[in-house]
């Protein structure tokens, strides 16, 4: 059994009340990853959002540049500890893009996924909730997008004293 707790960590969810809490629950399902297994893969179809309960995950970007010897290589992002009240995925409730970073299992991890359209159907019976949701993930991207554009202007501004010198 999931401890309620464990969902109130989590960013999107913090403005939920425990029966919302345990509706989100109910629309999930389990998913366990063993070590060194992959969750998701960059640039593939993503339906579903993860909630992390167990374990920790490393995320990774393909570099767009090939090195010499032609093999495409990854960058680390960052790792997540499930203690952190970590989601990943949460792009995949909104669009219809495909996953925009790899996450590896570093340890054994125990998930719960939540659906497009169980998230939909959620939405659909309790809008307030799905407010309350909808309102926190953008404000989670929101950030990102802020945070994006601000390591844009840092690495142009680089690239630019890189080209003078």
């Amino acid at each position: 059994m999931i401890d309620l707790r464990l969902l109130k960590k989590i960013f999107i969810l913090q403005d939920l009340s425990d029966n919302e809490l345990e509706q989100v629950l109910a629309a999930t399902r389990p998913h366990s990853v063993p070590a060194q297994n992959i969750v998701m893969t960059e640039g593939e179809p993503g339906e579903v959002m993860y909630i992390m309960c167990e374990g920790e995950v490393e995320i990774t970007k393909r570099l767009v540049l090939q090195f010499d010897d032609g093999v495409p290589r990854d960058k680390v992002m960052i790792r997540l500890k499930a203690d952190d009240g970590v989601i990943f995925g949460e792009m995949a409730l909104i669009d219809n893009d495909v996953r925009s970073a790899t996450v590896t299992a570093l340890t054994d991890c125990r998930l719960l996924e939540l659906g497009k359209d169980c998230f939909y159907e959620l939405v659909h019976q309790n809008p307030k909730m799905g407010i309350k949701i909808l309102w926190r993930l953008s404000q989670m991207l929101s950030q990102r997008l802020r945070q994006t554009g601000n390591e844009v202007v840092k690495l142009t501004t680089a690239l630019a004293i890189a080209l003078e010198a």
